[in-house]
Parts: structure tokens; C-alpha cells; sequence
């Protein structure tokens, strides 16, 4: 799947306790419902750094979660297309919602999955859209933990309170 340009529903189930958290919107960045995001570390999109922002395959980016809200909508424009565009400039700054607490992705494709015996693998994203079990450099964000069908199957979400201990 190619990374988002609109609002996506997820199916999200509760992985245990929900502890949403806001983040700034980095200025100019475009974030979606339903957008897998991170924040950006030491390395890449330096100019970023602290910011919410999209899921990007980079060693040092902090997975923060799902996108599920945001702290307000800037104009009725952003209400209807379920995106928000970050302007540090603005006041109150522009911020994402995400689930910090663990959370199940139900009923997704994962990429290189296609067993029963998958369940337990460790998964990655790849974008702002897109998951897969095939490691890469940036860092696990959970697991799969039921399989249903083809490539189809529940992912349980870290969060971002658990995934700074990993």
C-alpha cells in the first residue's frame, strides 16, 4: 500500500490501558487520521526533530503511535478531510493525538506474512501506511499476534509508553 494521502479508518482495539498524548505537528508536515507517526531522533529530518510527523523508515525515529485525533482543526477544510498541516507559527500550535498505551491494529495486511505460524513476529512500518515483518532500519513498532487469512492478520501496537524501553 502506498503511504497515505487521505483520512484512513483503522480498526483499533484496546491493547490494555489508552493514554492518549499530543504531539506538535512539525511546520509544513501533513498528518492524516489513522497515519502511523513518529518523531524524529538524532539522525534524518533534522529539522523536524521533537516533531510529530509521518512514519519514515529511519533508524532513529520514535514510533509514537496511531494518529486517532487532532487538538483542534484549523479551519472546516481540515474537519472534512481528516488531515492537519503543522504551523509552529500558529496559537495554540497545531498536534496530532496518538494511542501511547498498546493498542490492536485488527484485520491488516502485513507484508510477508502467510502462516498461523507467523503470529509472535516482530513488525515494522515502512511508511505512514504500511507494515511489514521483514526488519528494516528503523525499529519494531509490534507484533503479530493473531493471523486470519492471506496476508491478513492483528497487530499489537507497543505504544509509544512502552516503545521507549525497548
Amino acid at each position: 500500500m502506498p503511504a497515505l494521502t487521505a483520512q484512513t479508518a483503522r480498526r483499533l482495539a484496546p491493547g490494555g490501558f489508552s493514554w492518549p498524548m499530543h504531539w506538535r505537528i512539525a511546520d509544513t508536515v501533513t498528518i492524516y487520521i489513522g497515519s502511523f507517526c513518529g518523531v524524529p531522533g538524532t539522525g534524518g529530518f533534522t529539522s523536524t526533530r521533537g516533531f510529530a510527523r509521518p512514519w519514515s523508515n529511519v533508524a532513529t525515529t520514535q514510533w509514537v503511535g496511531v494518529a486517532t485525533a487532532f487538538n483542534f482543526p484549523a479551519n472546516v477544510v481540515d474537519i472534512r478531510s481528516g488531515s492537519l498541516v503543522g504551523a509552529t507559527a500558529e496559537s495554540p500550535d497545531p498536534e496530532v493525538v496518538t494511542e501511547a498505551g498498546p493498542v490492536v491494529l485488527e484485520n491488516y495486511s502485513v507484508t510477508g506474512v502467510s502462516a498461523q505460524a507467523d503470529v509472535r513476529l516482530a513488525v515494522y512500518a515502512t511508511n505512514d501506511n504500511d507494515l511489514t515483518v521483514t526488519a528494516n532500519i528503523a525499529p519494531i513498532v509490534g507484533r503479530i499476534i493473531y493471523y486470519r487469512s492471506s496476508t491478513n492478520c492483528d497487530v499489537l501496537f507497543y505504544g509509544y509508553l512502552a516503545s521507549v524501553v525497548i
